[in-house]
């Protein structure tokens, strides 16, 4: 990922437009030497979206089958749950 300071964003907004709409990577701006935000073209954006939502429908229906094909109860996929609630 390409680093850039606020400055440089600010002053050639359009020639780190170009370079996320060719290269289709995120730009890093940086503010006082840390990293600050990150940018990404709309296009970009919405395609990666689009397959982090489909990755996560997958995961979801592998679950699902994990649990159908254990005949996991109601009480062990509340357990199963409250363990992944306390880790996040």
């Amino acid at each position: 990922m390409i680093s850039i300071k606020h400055e440089d964003f600010s002053k050639n907004y359009e020639l780190f437009a170009r370079l996320c709409e060719i290269t289709a990577e995120p730009v890093r701006i940086t503010g006082s030497g840390f990293p600050d935000l990150v940018v990404v073209n709309a296009d970009t954006y919405m395609r990666r979206k689009k397959m982090l939502d489909l990755r996560e429908k997958l995961l979801r229906v592998n679950e699902e089958e994990l649990f159908q094909e254990k005949g996991v109860s109601f009480k062990e996929l509340e357990k199963y749950l409250d363990e992944i609630e306390k880790n996040v």
